[in-house]
């Protein structure tokens, strides 16, 4: 038995879906499958039942899911363990980035990791927040920036706070003044472009609409910042978007911002809680934070 296979086994177990799986490892979907296969013949009970709907858990597989993330959970700790007897961090860090790298001062941050540790190499990936989490969890990512939410907490993950990102309501440019006329429950009622499936921004709406007593027309969903700028340039319906990228859109004339009241979320630095120890993580966590502390007198990335 291999950790690679037991990184497999619980990657699907999350997901319920080879293909899905297969991404995330960035394996092969016949890869993925035989691997799983290997397992069971090993362990000698079966661990997925196959259905139309993707791969679930037997009685069995949940039993032992959950005894494979503590194994690599075992297996972290211990590289973390042996990697704080090394005077100079060295290793890989894999990071999600949830947006612009210039955003998320990348630039700065970059410049310093190479100053102060050189010896890690740096691996930046776009990912959306909720997929970054599980990348965290399933090991994919070592670290993400994600947007924080109590509707999605994993008990597991911790991070570095840096700062609240302030959003604001769009909608099409030609809708400018229907849209500064509109009070919450006007907002409620037109057309709406949403997001992806535990999207921190629809959390926020939702919860904020909610507590005044409104829901929402949801009409169509994009899967991106861009595809949402986009729908909603075409007359779609409204968007939550960062106000940076709001204003950008806004002075390039696709959108309208709605300027009622401020809504915001917080930004954090988001890694496994077991490996808070870890030299990599801990000088990254280090430079990021000197990196936000120095541009905290400007705005918010």
């Amino acid at each position: 038995m291999e950790l690679y296979q037991l990184r497999t086994f619980v990657t699907v177990a999350e997901t319920g879906n080879l293909t899905r799986a297969a991404q995330r490892i960035n394996a092969s979907g016949p890869a993925v499958s035989a691997q799983i296969k290997a397992l069971e013949e090993e362990l000698g009970v079966e661990l997925f039942v196959r259905t139309a709907k993707g791969m679930r858990l037997t009685d069995a597989g949940k039993e032992l899911a959950g005894r494979a993330r503590r194994t690599l959970e075992s297996a972290g700790e211990l590289l973390s363990a042996a990697g704080s007897f090394r005077s100079q961090a060295v290793g890989v860090a894999r990071i999600g980035l949830n947006n612009e790298p210039v955003r998320l001062r990348m630039t700065e941050f970059l410049a310093r990791m190479r100053a102060d540790h050189p010896r890690i190499e740096l691996h930046l990936m776009q990912y959306s927040t909720a997929d970054a989490l599980d990348g965290i969890l399933t090991g994919e990512l070592d670290a993400a920036f994600v947007y924080e939410t109590a509707n999605d907490p994993v008990a597991e993950v911790g991070g570095l706070a840096l700062c609240r990102v302030d959003m604001a309501i769009v909608g099409p440019a030609a809708w400018r003044e229907r849209i500064a006329a509109a009070d919450w429950e006007a907002l409620s009622g037109m057309p709406w472009v949403w997001f992806p499936e535990r999207c921190p921004f629809q959390f926020l709406l939702e919860d904020t609409f909610a507590h005044k007593g409104f829901s929402l027309n949801k009409v169509i969903i994009g899967d991106n910042d861009s595809t949402l700028r986009a729908l909603v340039a075409a007359g779609c319906g409204l968007t939550l978007l960062r106000r940076d990228d709001a204003q950008d859109a806004c002075a390039a004339g696709d959108v309208c911002v709605w300027e009622r009241e401020p809504m915001s979320l917080a930004l954090s630095f988001a890694y496994r809680r077991s490996r808070a120890g870890d030299p990599v993580i801990r000088a990254v966590c280090g430079v990021l934070e000197a990196v936000w502390k120095d541009a905290a007198r400007g705005l918010c990335a």
